[in-house]
């Protein structure tokens, strides 16, 4: 299992969530490392049940932490200690050409000063990976995934009682196919959601049938080889966005994004790929306000010396806005972290991240600052420990809807 990257508790659980439900190719299709890491610690890596062309690896992680605004709120801040329980089960296959990959992960997050702000999430996934032709791949992937907000969550209603829960099927394919020093790349994916009603405080429903809806998206991408390890790339997405809200509240939308950038493979010094292009999002009901600005995607590792890794991630994108009287919203995000061992099974990583969030057709504009420290302590290959402090703060231009959160955690992760 080499390129391993070794998370932690809520960071891993949550992190994986998060990843489900961006709904854009072009940021999967952007890295050219599948996931490559700079940094491997093979010694200590799960070995996993092997059966046949099979390898299984179970693992459980879990954690406490405490939460000094559990509700995200300016005012009337209420803390809480919060348990994390996340099993997780992934199957690999064992082919010489081929790699077929099953995933199934749970997460349940229990929050003890009130247990309607507990979340209940799962996942089940499926990929494959077919060799075709020596210079011809295809891949496939599907996904169901069933995720509850936390009642602090921007994806909740303040009037809940409960978490919102959503529901998304997802299923995407792609080809690839080099031509000596060009390489050609056309995927496509279909995102569905489903929202369902929660319960209000008051004892009636809130209605949240008006955020179903279905994502379309095309991307073609073309890479040229400079040299081994280093080539340019150029792609271009489509996207049509089909909400169940009509009339006033009309959501759909229809957009396209071009990139441009480079790629780089240096493994044990540098990798990953950087593009700036531009987007636009039009939307059938003129009054929301389209979008149409610069774009960027950033995914870089660099490994200064043999003891530090750094990484460094960009997106800005159009998003869909949960938020009540708003539609959409221009979201710029950008993040740098590092890994350092101070010794070989000891890992410290700071990380900070900044996140802009441009309201389209409205004077809003909300800031998020996260600054984290975590601590990672890798025992044998079936047990590591972690801790961590995050803090969080959102300044926005709707005063009331600012706020600032510290985090403090401890987890542990089995894995076999």
């Amino acid at each position: 299992m080499n390129g391993a990257k070794f998370t932690f508790a809520a960071c891993m659980a949550v992190s994986a969530f998060d990843a489900a439900a961006a709904s854009d190719l072009s940021s999967a299709l952007l890295q050219n490392g599948g996931g490559y890491s700079l940094r491997s610690h093979p010694e200590y890596n799960a070995h996993g049940i092997r059966h046949a062309n099979w390898i299984f690896m179970p693992s459980l992680t879990s954690g406490l932490s405490f939460d000094s605004n559990l509700y995200k709120t300016k005012d009337h801040q209420e803390s809480s200690m919060v348990g994390l329980f996340a099993p997780a089960l992934s199957i690999n296959s064992e082919m010489s050409r081929h790699r077929i990959h099953f995933g199934l992960s749970g997460q349940r997050k229990q929050a003890f000063s009130n247990s309607d702000a507990s979340t209940l999430s799962g996942r089940a996934s499926a990929g494959a990976q077919l060799e075709i032709l020596r210079d011809f791949a295809l891949d496939l992937g599907t996904s169901i995934e069933s995720r509850q907000y936390g009642l602090g969550d921007a994806d909740g209603s303040s009037e809940a009682k409960h978490g919102v829960r959503r529901d998304a099927y997802s299923a995407s394919a792609r080809v690839s196919k080099v031509f000596n020093r060009l390489r050609f790349i056309g995927g496509g994916s279909v995102n569905h959601y489903n929202y369902h009603d929660v319960e209000a405080k008051d004892g009636g429903a809130i209605d949240q049938d008006a955020r179903d809806g279905t994502r379309y998206n095309l991307l073609g991408k073309v890479n040229y080889a400079f040299s081994p390890g280093f080539s340019a790339f150029a792609s271009a997405e489509f996207d049509v966005r089909d909400w169940k809200a009509t009339g006033t509240e009309n959501r759909d939308s229809h957009g396209f994004e071009f990139l441009t950038g480079l790629e780089l493979d240096k493994r044990g010094n540098l990798h990953g790929a950087a593009g700036i292009g531009y987007l636009r999002q039009d939307y059938d009901l003129g009054s929301r306000g389209d979008i149409s600005t610069y774009s960027f995607n950033v995914d870089v590792q660099w490994m200064p010396s043999p003891l530090l890794v750094v990484n460094f991630d960009g997106r800005q994108a159009v998003e869909e806005s949960s938020l009540d009287g708003y539609v959409s919203k221009l979201t710029s995000t950008a993040k740098v972290s590092m890994d350092y061992e101070l010794r070989r099974n000891f890992v410290i990583s700071p990380i900070f991240s900044f996140k802009r969030e441009d309201f389209a057709g409205t004077n809003r504009r909300d800031d998020t600052l996260r600054a984290r420290l975590e601590t990672k302590h890798l025992i044998n290959h079936n047990l590591k420990f972690g801790a961590y402090y995050d803090f969080e703060r959102l300044k926005s231009t709707e005063a009331a809807s600012s706020y600032s959160r510290h985090l403090i955690g401890i987890n542990a992760r089995v894995e076999y």
